[in-house]
């Protein structure tokens, strides 16, 4: 019996043993497990983390340095740089542009002449524009620029220019080149002979959908302004006496001679569409700020605004 007990508790000892070694193994194995996974989970978080960290020095350098340029180039006072640093900080805050693009763009209005107070003015608009459109930031800039001062309008008018814009690229045939090339052309005459800009806009629009656009549409539009202003007609009775008449090309030649009939045919069949474009473009307001706002409201959109938020934030 004395045998036999020893030998039952030796043996489950040895059991017990083995089964603590067995538990031993089992958690030295899990802690390794553990140990590369925090290894991972340090690889993976601190990574991106000192990437993010990164990218917020060098946003906030960049924006440093195109703030400098502005400075240098606009000859703000201390007060006026304060204000157009804030409004790059705020607009890089609540757009997907960053303070560092928006500090370009004051500085590509600055390099257009414009004042430290106009840039202000024109800021916004025109990240809208860019936005709604898809169009380049500084391409976007420097074609509104060219059109306010083109026809002679305010700075404080850019929201109406950039609306306008973003409202005929989304309902004809023109785009920004298109645009650009035409009304570079045209804006000088147009003003000279009392033509707004929805109007002139909306006649580009309808020449641009019947196969006339860019610097062809400008210079035929320009020729038409300046001949009908010499022979002293307006342009509604010249597109009646070619809408009237037997022979309308030969008819619109008389008129405005070669270099503008094909321009004045063709605005002469068209002048429904044309008042229906003119008084939709006089109702644009708020288009290239509703059409920038469709653009954000998709998960890129919202990413790329919470990074600009998170960015300054960190620095600016």
């Amino acid at each position: 019996m004395g045998n036999s007990l020893v030998f039952k508790i030796g043996a489950d000892f040895k059991q017990f043993r083995s089964a603590m070694e067995n538990v031993e193994k089992s958690m030295v194995r899990a802690g390794k497990k553990m140990k590369n996974v925090g290894k991972s989970m340090t690889t993976s978080l601190t990574a991106p983390i000192a990437l993010i960290g990164g990218l917020a020095i060098k946003t906030f350098a960049d924006f440093e340095q195109e703030m400098a340029k502005v400075k240098a180039v606009s000859g703000a006072t201390a007060s006026e740089f304060d204000a157009l640093s804030a409004s790059a900080k705020s607009l890089g805050a609540s757009t997907r542009f960053t303070a560092s693009e928006v500090a370009a763009l004051q500085l590509n209005y600055s390099k257009l002449g414009f004042a430290p107070e106009e840039i202000n003015k024109v800021t916004a608009a025109t990240l809208d524009l860019a936005l709604a459109t898809g169009e380049d930031l500084a391409q976007s800039a420097l074609v509104a620029a060219n059109t306010l001062r083109g026809l002679g309008l305010d700075a404080s008018e850019m929201g109406r220019v950039t609306d306008v814009m973003a409202a005929s690229f989304s309902s004809s045939g023109l785009d920004l080149e298109k645009f650009q090339e035409s009304m570079k052309l045209v804006a000088p005459t147009a003003r000279a002979t009392g033509r707004s800009l929805e109007e002139t806009t909306a006649m580009l629009s309808v020449l641009a959908d019947n196969g006339i656009s860019g610097s062809i549409a400008g210079t035929q539009l320009n020729r038409v302004f300046i001949d009908l202003n010499k022979k002293g007609l307006s342009l509604n009775d010249a597109m009646a006496k070619v809408a009237g008449s037997s022979n309308k090309l030969g008819e619109a030649t008389k008129l405005v001679g070669d270099r503008g009939a094909k321009a004045l045919l063709i605005m002469s069949g068209q002048t429904g569409a044309m008042d229906k474009l003119n008084m939709a473009y006089n109702d644009s307001s708020g288009a290239a700020k509703d059409m920038a706002a469709i653009m954000d409201n998709t998960l890129q959109g919202a990413m790329l605004i919470g990074l600009a938020v998170y960015l300054i934030q960190q620095r600016l």
